[in-house]
């Protein structure tokens, strides 16, 4: 539990603890033992590490009585879609401004941001580079007929957020005490680096021995960092946490790209194998990127990280579906069974 003087406000929402699950034919070939913590398997629509951040977000939202979400992200955005769902979990209205065009039909994540109800406000490229105004217009809107608006940046980015997996570290210490592995490093996504910031309060506050270690797939290595010490220390400051940024700040960095709106062949090619390897769906757009970067490291140097590394899996399954068309290119042909 994060404790903080005074008490942090948290509504609990996730399915928890997620398995631990060892990836055996992939250890095999690598020479390690290569882990995944299923964080696709929070519940509540497979939400992902997003609901964790939520937890403490809408936590938050309620303190203030608020009574609509407001936030923002790409079309298929994962965080958008779970504020979609946790917004009708509770009753609440979500409003989301999304980037872009609306589409001749509605898919992936976009889909059940609708199906769930949620009030979708599109936005060209002039409005997104002026998102917070936007945002705040929207929230005005809200006000102006009675309503309660609470605005969660894009992807909860923000240090309430980053509190969810400080919880996600207690949690993985917790299932190490009971058995599972004491791995010498856990491996995450990073966007922004929020949730890195959080497992390593958890290495402060709770003991989580593991290196931690993200691998940025659009942000370049210095905002990463710099956004990761700013988060630990307003955690500090805003809710009494003994946390300091630690000297070292690990990544697995060259892996951009030009973003991550970019997907590339390997990025789907992980994905593939890694499905019919072991039968876990990772995304194109995070996880499958910052997958790929960690095996290639591991096969230039499998001892970089240790003999036991943890990857945990943030989710987003439902961004696969857009990407159907150069799947199905990659996957067809060959293979029929005979009658």
């Amino acid at each position: 539990m994060v404790t903080g003087a005074p008490p942090i406000p948290r509504i609990e929402l996730a399915v928890v603890p997620t398995p631990l699950l060892k990836l055996e034919r992939l250890s095999q070939e690598l020479g390690i033992e290569l882990w995944v913590k299923r964080d696709d398997l929070t519940g509540l629509l497979e939400t992902g590490n997003k609901i964790r951040k939520l937890e403490f977000l809408v936590g938050e939202a309620f303190a203030r009585s608020a009574d609509t979400l407001i936030t923002c992200g790409t079309l298929q955005s994962n965080c958008c879609r779970t504020v979609a769902a946790v917004a009708a979990r509770l009753g609440m209205k979500a409003i989301l401004a999304l980037k872009g065009a609306p589409p001749e039909e509605y898919d992936g994540n976009l889909l059940l941001d609708r199906l769930l109800g949620a009030e979708v406000r599109f936005c060209s490229d002039d409005e997104w580079g002026r998102i917070d105004e936007l945002l705040e217009d929207l929230a005005a809107r809200v006000r102006s007929r009675g309503g309660a608006p609470y605005i969660i940046p894009e992807s909860g980015a923000t240090v309430t957020g980053a509190l969810g997996y400080v919880t996600c570290g207690e949690e993985l210490v917790q299932q190490i005490r009971h058995g599972a592995p004491a791995f010498d490093t856990v491996v995450i996504t990073a966007f922004s680096g929020g949730s890195h910031a959080g497992l390593l309060m958890a290495k402060q506050l709770h003991g989580l021995r593991a290196e931690v270690v993200s691998v940025p797939i659009a942000w370049e290595a210095a905002r990463v960092r710099a956004y990761v010490a700013d988060l630990i220390g307003q955690a500090r400051r805003r809710y009494g946490l003994s946390v300091e940024p630690p000297g070292e700040i690990r990544l697995l960095d060259g892996y951009q790209g030009t973003g991550r709106a970019e997907v590339r062949a390997e990025a789907l090619e992980t994905v593939v194998r890694v499905a019919r390897l072991e039968g876990i769906v990772l995304d194109p757009v995070y996880t499958a990127k910052a997958f790929a970067a960690l095996l290639d490291r591991i096969r230039r140097d499998p001892r970089e990280l240790g003999p036991r590394v943890c990857f945990i899996h943030t989710g987003g399954i439902f961004s696969l579906f857009p990407y159907r068309r150069p799947l199905s290119r990659m996957l067809g042909g060959g293979g029929l069974v005979e009658s």
